[in-house]
């Protein structure tokens, strides 16, 4: 049998342990949001200033695909602070609005012009960033560093 101390050492070690696999399984997961930001501006620039006078009005619905896996991930996080649901819920919301906007308007009335496209493509992308921002304040919640 175990004594006392070899089991303190155990659940010590279990915990180190633990807590090194949830820093290691943070770091992919906030680079996977950003760089699927950085997809959702370059598909909306792209879109917008070389293919939108060229294509179909169905292809915009394609380069919503970064934002369907964004909404996906942030509806199944399990730990959230208080409140960071509604949160990540009302960021995709609110990119989906700016992404419909910017493609909508951008398709009637500024094809090809980057004044218009470049701004909207990067504002298509701050909801992935506050996302990222959220989910590493989330992993140092469930860490308890708070």
């Amino acid at each position: 049998m175990m004594d006392e101390n070899q089991a303190r050492e155990a659940l010590a070690s279990a915990d180190a342990a633990a807590s090194r696999m949830r820093k290691a399984g943070r770091r992919p997961r906030t680079a996977l949001i950003l760089l699927l930001g950085v997809a959702m501006m370059v598909l909306t620039a792209v879109y917008g200033l070389l293919v939108q006078p060229k294509v179909p009005y169905a292809v915009p619905v394609l380069l919503l695909l970064p934002l369907l896996a964004l909404g996906i991930y942030t509806a199944t996080r399990s730990l959230l602070p208080r409140h960071h649901r509604a949160l990540y819920a009302v960021t995709t919301a609110a990119g989906a609005g700016v992404y419909s906007l910017t493609v909508t308007i951008g398709s009637a009335r500024f094809s090809g012009e980057p004044a218009w496209w470049l701004p909207g493509a990067v504002l298509c992308g701050v909801p992935f960033l506050v996302i990222g921002i959220l989910d590493r304040k989330a992993g140092r919640f469930a860490e308890g560093e708070r």
